[in-house]
């Protein structure tokens, strides 16, 4: 690492997305140090709401080329990692409705699959916690990925999801009290 890159390193989050706003798009180094210092907790906020890898690279990459468009009209009103997870949720629920709304290839696809749902046995315990995560609704897919990929507070969480701080805790005990019944089904 040189030095310019240290000292963009050691810059606060504000910093950077000042620099980044009054240089891009010509100049992206500031950007750079942003996407460096975020990009691993935003993969893994995908890789948990979808349990795709290759989709979480995907959506990562999505969510950081849309903070580079936006970023000149980001106010400073909430944190920068408020701003970036919630264009982050947003392009997960996209993408979540899309692979949703996609036909399936064949009859057979779809018997699998729901073959796999009501007989699914596992002796992993990280597979068996993503599949239950996998089964849950979109939103208490991303109260989850949020909560337990991310240093955000309940608070922080409630501005991403843009909902009071009560309703982002029933929906975090209610995701989880969720999770613990398929986790008992599933992976006991």
């Amino acid at each position: 690492m040189d030095l310019k890159q240290s000292q963009l390193n050691a810059r606060s989050d504000s910093h950077l997305v000042t620099q980044a706003q009054q240089e891009l798009p010509h100049v992206t180094e500031a950007f750079e140090a942003l996407v460096s210092r975020h990009e691993q907790m935003t993969y893994a906020i995908c890789v948990r709401y979808f349990g795709n890898a290759e989709l979480a690279e995907e959506i990562t990459q999505e969510t950081f080329l849309k903070v580079f468009q936006q970023l000149k009209n980001f106010r400073g009103d909430a944190k920068f990692t408020t701003w970036l997870y919630r264009i982050c949720i947003n392009l997960c629920h996209t993408a979540a409705q899309k692979r949703s709304t996609m036909p399936t290839d064949s009859v057979d696809d779809l018997s699998d699959d729901l073959r796999l749902s009501t007989e699914f046995v596992c002796d992993d315990e990280a597979q068996c916690v993503q599949y239950c995560i996998e089964q849950q609704p979109e939103q208490e897919k991303a109260m989850i990925s949020m909560r337990f990929n991310t240093e955000l507070s309940l608070q922080e969480i409630a501005d991403v999801l843009d909902i009071k701080l009560s309703a982002t805790k029933m929906r975090l005990y209610r995701a989880m009290e969720s999770f613990k019944q398929l986790y008992e089904k599933y992976c006991t």
